[in-house]
């Protein structure tokens, strides 16, 4: 049985297999241990009166990290963390743990010694809680998915064009030729709704930026959709429903976990706020004295103090065409302006990158040929037959899935979020 299925066991005898992460010996006659099992929690009393003398012996050589099978009697218990004690008649060491286990990860630990015993930081109910959240926030993001009609697809890792270029690229050896780890699977899901109209994909992305701020990670979980027949406007209304949907379901549905981080979260508001890119560098001016020349990304410290200024989700949106790759749509009222937007929200930064896709291969081709290197097209032939045999306006987005766990917890650094972060300077474990 499951430590989260007991609640509806009180007065009755269960068997429970867990792990001790916990234990108090007081004499040699009675030990209070912290039971695990990556479901809940249950603290449980053995007395050497009840399981009597030589069968009580082995728990005092046991130490934490032990995997246990413990058969007892659930008994209210107020004093109790869940409310109810496991009251032991008998148990079965599985497996034993060795003495060190205690001085592998303390407080005192610095962030490196976490990072490298993470596999050891993990067994635990916070950091597991962090590890269900993210479980039943894609759970809830699939079930929006397949509510408007989306299908999941699977595009490659493994790629040799790549939908953004740059220098933030993994090059691999791919037998005889070169290859990247993708950044993004959007140029795939545009060719997927040819075939199933709306479509969307959960899966890792990997960027090569040497950043060390406490919202990057070299490899992160990128959650991507594409619509057919979907403009700008569509776009921005289905990504702030998303949004809404997931927090009104957290909110229902996880207050346990928002409770153990301290988190108090409220629905969320649409429309959201939204600010041109023009007006926020003006903004950014008028108000701070914070000087970013125009077609310039927002780097982390202004976008920070942007959204600090509204204190709320902001669409940032309208970036210059010199911002943007060859495949954001140019905006027809300006043609300095791209339908692109970014969805920054409070203690993650952008959250969210979106767009309306260029349809225009004239345009296209003019813009990869100003891009820095310029851009072969010949290497997305594909991508360019595309808008050659029956394009349609359609819009898409990418987010960041441990940013959202971030910003839905108030969690301060990303590498907390993730199972085993990847960073610029952390490969192992």
């Amino acid at each position: 049985m499951k430590l989260s299925e007991i609640s509806s066991e009180l007065g009755k005898e269960i068997t429970v297999e867990s792990w001790i992460i916990r234990m108090r010996k007081q004499g040699k006659k009675l030990v209070f241990l912290s039971l695990f099992d990556g479901t809940g929690e249950v603290q449980a009393t053995l007395k050497q009166s009840t399981i009597g003398i030589d069968e009580f012996k082995p728990i005092l050589d046991v130490f934490r990290g032990a995997s246990i099978r413990t058969t007892g009697i659930l008994k209210e218990d107020s004093r109790a963390p869940q409310g109810y004690e496991l009251q032991v008649t008998s148990f079965e060491i599985i497996h034993p743990s060795d003495e060190t286990y205690e001085q592998q990860v303390t407080h005192e630990s610095s962030t490196d010694i976490k990072l490298s015993k993470r596999h050891i930081v993990i067994r635990g109910p916070k950091s597991s809680s962090i590890l269900r959240f993210q479980s039943h926030v894609l759970h809830y993001m699939r079930d929006y998915f397949y509510s408007k009609g989306l299908e999941e697809v699977f595009p490659p890792l493994i790629v040799e064009a790549q939908a953004e270029g740059g220098s933030e690229l993994f090059e691999i050896k791919y037998f005889d030729r070169n290859a990247y780890l993708t950044q993004s699977s959007q140029l795939y899901l545009e060719a997927a709704i040819f075939s199933l109209r709306d479509v969307f994909c959960i899966l890792p992305s990997f960027r090569a930026e040497k950043s060390k701020t406490r919202r990057h990670l070299t490899e992160y979980r990128h959650v991507e959709a594409e619509g057919a027949f979907m403009d700008f406007e569509d776009l921005v209304k289905f990504i702030e429903e998303m949004i809404a949907y997931i927090v009104d379901k957290v909110i229902a549905n996880d207050q346990d976990i928002l409770k153990m981080w301290d988190r108090e979260l409220q629905p969320i508001k649409t429309p959201f706020r939204r600010i041109k890119y023009g007006d926020a560098i003006k903004l950014l001016k008028d108000e701070y004295d914070i000087t970013i020349p125009h077609g310039e990304d927002i780097s982390d410290a202004p976008e920070r103090q942007l959204i600090d200024h509204f204190g709320e989700p902001l669409v940032l949106h309208h970036f210059p065409t010199t911002m943007k790759p060859f495949y954001h749509k140019i905006d027809p009222e300006d043609k300095n302006l791209t339908r692109s937007a970014d969805f920054l929200f409070p203690g993650c930064g952008e959250l969210v990158g979106s767009g309306e896709r260029e349809t225009d291969i004239g345009s296209m081709l003019e813009r990869m040929a100003k891009m820095d290197p310029p851009v072969n097209p010949e290497e997305y032939y594909w991508y360019m037959d595309l808008r050659k045999y029956g394009s349609v306006p359609h819009s898409g987005f990418g987010l960041g899935l441990e940013r959202l766990i971030m910003w839905l917890l108030g969690v301060e650094h990303i590498r907390d979020i993730t199972l085993f972060p990847r960073t610029v300077t952390r490969l192992a474990p």
